[in-house]
């Protein structure tokens, strides 16, 4: 009887452990999946390292900077060539993987300590390096860039997500410093990083793409794109580089106090990041074409992708529409709504014209003008400005125009 209740304690011991080793592996299985989950939330395919488990960075303020030093910048930022100035809107082309997807950068403050904005467009989202899924219609998280980073960092963060630190500390977003142009364009080799994947950590931040290099200016060119609605030929300082085992190529405007990003490439990863069209208040343009011409073409209008949901960048646009009929008050205007070529005829024809009714909308509703002095009209792809062929021409048929009767 000994013999048979010691075999059957040992079964039950046996038994009790094999459960443990279940428990244990699933605990092991379960942890792995979570920690795995996490490092792929936090990967934008640009590039890959491992994400540090405390933050690199302080959540701080931008610091203050001598005041005639930010009396200078300020006086200089709104002289550019391209005014840095509230209401300044930036609409970017993202080309990865092959996908090409716009996005508007809109400056809204301008002081002493930071240059304030606000980033709209598609939401990437990757699995295994590549494109996964697009959301096409987010807000991302306000961006304000330090004056003081601005006229001397060394680092480049160009990304938006929803949920992202306000302030980092040390980089530019949509120019490069000052003190990296000046090297540039003597023709000299600047030290650059371009960051990406910024993630929370406790009181602070870290991120998790880190391509250092640094660039040689390779002397004076020249770049287009459409300015207030009119094809522009900037000026342009060309350098290029190896960033992180990758040649790079990239132009910058030609304007120490606004050395703005126009045109960063990355071919062997897919990445390109392009000014398509480039928007700021100008006083009385919009009423001097219609008096003049009798026709203004607008390009601060911004729609949703293939959608006639009118983007919040374009208020300070609908309100000057809406101050010039008020100003003239005898006025009447056709608003006329314009596409590319992405998609078919009829859609595209049915599209403008749903664009232009909500334009009508938006000035009848929020600005209350006069529904009889303003009359739709849709005309798709068919009246282009420019070839379909390319992310440029394409930007410069995507518009509103608006007609005196």
């Amino acid at each position: 009887m000994r013999s048979e209740r010691g075999g059957a304690g040992t079964r039950i011991l046996v038994l009790f452990f094999l459960i443990g080793v279940v428990v244990l592996f699933l605990l092991a299985r379960g942890c792995y999946k979570t920690v795995n989950s996490l490092r792929k939330s936090i990967s934008s395919g640009h590039s890959s390292s491992s994400a540090p488990a405390k933050p690199m960075a302080k959540t701080l303020p931008c610091p203050a900077i001598d005041p005639s030093l930010a009396a200078s910048l300020q006086q200089g930022e709104a002289a550019s060539i391209i005014p840095i100035k509230p209401g300044l809107v930036l609409d970017h082309i993202w080309t990865i993987q092959g996908h090409d997807l716009e996005e508007l950068k809109t400056i809204r403050s301008v002081d002493d300590r930071a240059i304030g904005g606000g980033v709209s467009g598609p939401a990437v989202y990757y699995k295994g390096g590549k494109v996964d899924r697009i959301e096409q219609a987010v807000t991302f998280a306000p961006r304000d860039v330090c004056q003081a980073d601005f006229n001397d960092s060394q680092v480049l963060e160009t990304e938006g997500k929803k949920h992202y630190p306000t302030i980092i500390l040390g980089s530019t977003e949509f120019s490069i410093s000052r003190a990296t142009f000046a090297l540039l364009k003597e023709k000299k080799r600047a030290k650059f990083d371009y960051r990406e994947g910024y993630f929370f950590v406790g009181d602070g931040y870290s991120w998790s793409h880190d391509d250092p290099g640094s660039f040689l200016g390779m002397g004076p060119d020249k770049f287009h794109v459409i300015v207030n609605g009119v094809e522009t030929d900037l000026p342009a300082i060309a350098a290029q580089s190896e960033v992180n085992n990758s040649q790079v190529k990239m132009l910058v405007l030609d304007d120490p106090a606004n050395p703005l990003l126009l045109d960063y490439d990355e071919p062997s990863k897919q990445f390109r990041l392009k000014l398509a069209k480039i928007n700021f208040p100008v006083e009385k343009k919009l009423e001097t074409d219609l008096a003049e011409k009798g026709r203004a073409e607008i390009y601060g209008i911004y729609f949703d992708f293939d959608s006639d949901q009118i983007r919040a960048e374009s208020e300070p646009v609908l309100s000057e529409i809406a101050d010039v009929l008020k100003k003239q008050p005898e006025w009447k205007l056709n608003v006329e709504g314009h596409t590319d070529n992405v998609g078919g005829d009829k859609h595209n024809l049915d599209l403008s014209g749903r664009r232009a009714a909500s334009v009508i909308d938006a000035l009848v509703t929020r600005y209350q003008i006069a529904a009889d002095r303003l009359s739709p009209a849709g005309y798709g792809a068919s009246r282009p400005k420019a070839s379909n062929d390319t992310v440029e021409g394409r930007a410069l048929n995507r518009r509103v125009e608006l007609v005196r009767k």
